[in-house]
């Protein structure tokens, strides 16, 4: 029976998917909840808003009563009857005439002066008599600094509804073509004061009295950007709906902004709240909602908690095991703590695990079986052929009464039999194979008569302890003689070499023989590079095979183009840790 699988795979975890169906089912509460409090808020919050609206507009209409007032005042002033005698006939009054008019119109300033607590100073220029009169300095003769005062804030076009003179304010109004000036100081203070009072209606609120024209006359605020940034937006027509205050973000802040119109002096007084501020009412709601949100997370993290915990991670050790036997790794066994299902699974999956390394080692050690049969295969090839051109050199050299030559290649000969043939060990220590190795090179150069000779490195580098398979050095010699030196060239030269860094062993075998194409050399490099089953029972890819199955990938031999013009192989091990 075959199970299948529906569908396409998924990239989220199978507790991710019940989690997300949980909360999916919790989404509905929430969100009622979030309704109902965000409706709580908005109407609440409306009602603070229209207080506030309503407290701004009432102190602003105050506010701009009082002015409309204080003008009033100045106009009556203008129209004294003893201030219009005194500037038609100032010039043709006796002393005692100008002294008395002088003082009522000091008596008619000082009235106006505390009928107003906005007025500090109030004042008249009366040119008939060439004098000013002022609650603050008296009678002075002209010119004075309170008339340069004066004069020069008059100077200004278009005439504006008030005068500013640093941080000082004036209302100026003129009589009899100029002949009479009236001018009054506005308390700075006494306005401050008001507009605070308009502030203290909620904290962290601030008010300014302005335009865009004109700037800023007077703010609450401490922080000096702020007050432009409010009258750069009184140019918004949404600013100037009635009844309704408008949210704008300043300086990262979001404030509630209120206009109101002071027509007496053509300015806006403008209050804006710190939303937080107007919202702190409403704090209780919020606790609430968060309480009961923070309720749901909790909900949803305990629950989340423990499908991870009954489910997520049995399945992800489950799935590590996996991924373990992936990389080769089958010394594993899933401990199970518990008597559920997943007791079942883990126990089927260590039985399977066990299955599975006995397979594989009954298979690795037919592998075994079969690299021994190839080599005993090549040892048996290797004695016949080598045995009978040796012999046949020799009886050559005794013929020709070469003794010395004779008896070197006899003793070499022996000694390489003694290594081949002896049985024993799979693996020798590198030393041998590679003096093995330099053996075989001896013979060869005595029985081409020293037209090849060969030059290598003494290795002092490798580990005395490391062990190589036997006879994985002296077949790629071999074929450099077999096949490098066919044409018979003179000067032909075999160099040796080793190499051992960072735990990896590197024996190289060149030659300068010019029978090999680059068009062989690929071929060759491409088998050597191929995963081949077959089963090769001489030569380099005898060698190839061997190394790959017992060290591994990594290990084995490379071909390529030697610097000394010929064939150039590279034996690589990675000895196993």
């Amino acid at each position: 029976m075959k199970l299948q699988s529906v569908g396409k795979a998924s990239r989220w975890y199978v507790y991710q998917k019940i989690v997300i169906v949980f909360i999916l089912f919790l989404l509905p509460l929430i969100s009622m909840n979030i309704w109902l409090n965000y409706k709580g808020m908005s109407i609440t919050k409306d009602a603070i808003l229209n207080s506030s609206l309503a407290g701004a507009s009432f102190y602003s209409k105050q506010l701009d009563k009082e002015m409309y007032f204080i003008r009033n005042l100045q106009l009556q002033l203008l129209n004294d009857k003893d201030l219009q005698k005194l500037s038609f006939r100032g010039s043709m009054l006796e002393n005692y005439e100008e002294v008395e008019l002088i003082d009522q119109v000091r008596d008619r300033l000082g009235t106006l002066t505390v009928s107003s607590e906005y007025v500090v100073n109030a004042g008249v220029y009366v040119e008939a008599v060439g004098k000013t009169i002022s609650t603050d300095s008296g009678v002075t003769n002209t010119p004075n600094e309170e008339m340069k005062l004066i004069s020069s804030l008059m100077a200004v076009t278009p005439k504006p509804s008030f005068y500013r003179s640093g941080s000082r304010i004036f209302f100026i109004e003129t009589e009899n073509n100029g002949a009479v000036w009236s001018y009054i100081e506005i308390s700075r203070p006494k306005l401050l004061e008001a507009l605070r009072e308009i502030a203290n209606l909620y904290p962290e609120s601030e008010v300014l009295l302005g335009d865009k024209e004109a700037g800023t006359v007077l703010t609450t605020a401490q922080e000096p950007g702020e007050p432009s940034s409010i009258l750069g937006l009184l140019g918004e027509e949404s600013l100037h709906k009635p009844d309704a205050p408008e949210m704008r973000k300043i300086h990262g802040v979001n404030y509630f902004i209120t206009p109101n119109d002071v027509s007496s002096l053509h300015l806006s007084l403008v209050m804006y709240v710190n939303q937080n501020e107007i919202t702190r009412p409403l704090s209780q709601f919020i606790t609430w909602f968060y309480t009961l949100f923070i309720i749901a997370i909790i909900v949803m993290v305990l629950y989340s908690f423990s499908v991870n915990l009954m489910i997520h991670r049995p399945l992800t050790k489950l799935v590590k095991a996996f991924h373990m036997i992936e990389t080769d790794n089958l010394n594993i066994m899933i401990e199970s703590k518990t008597k559920d299902e997943f007791h079942y699974v883990f126990n089927s999956f260590n039985n399977m695990a066990r299955k599975l390394k006995n397979s594989i080692q009954d298979n690795y050690e037919q592998k075994i079986a079969l690299q021994r049969s190839q080599l005993k295969q090549l040892q048996s090839q290797i004695n016949p052929h080598f045995l009978y051109n040796s012999f046949f050199n020799i009886y050559m050299m005794c013929k020709v009464g070469d003794s010395d030559s004779a008896a070197e290649l006899s003793q070499r000969l022996g000694s390489y039999y003694q290594y081949i043939t002896r049985s024993g060990a799979d693996e020798v220590t590198f030393d041998k194979e590679y003096r093995h190795a330099l053996d075989y090179c001896d013979i060869q150069c005595i029985r081409f008569s020293n037209r090849v000779r060969f030059e290598y490195e003494e290795q002092t580098e490798v580990p005395a302890t490391i062990t190589v398979p036997r006879l994985i050095i002296q077949p790629i010699v071999e074929n450099v003689f077999e096949h490098a030196f066919e044409d018979g060239m003179m000067e032909g030269k075999v160099y040796i070499g080793t190499e051992y860094r960072e735990g990896k062993l590197c024996v190289t075998v060149e030659d300068n023989g010019n029978l090999a194409t680059d068009v062989m050399i690929e071929q060759l490099s491409g088998k050597l590079a191929t995963d081949s089953k077959s089963i090769e029972n001489t030569g380099l890819i005898n060698v190839n095979n061997r190394l790959k199955l017992k060290y591994g990938p990594g290990s084995g031999l490379t071909a390529s183009r030697s610097r000394h013009g010929g064939l150039k192989i590279n034996l690589i091990i990675i000895p196993e840790t």
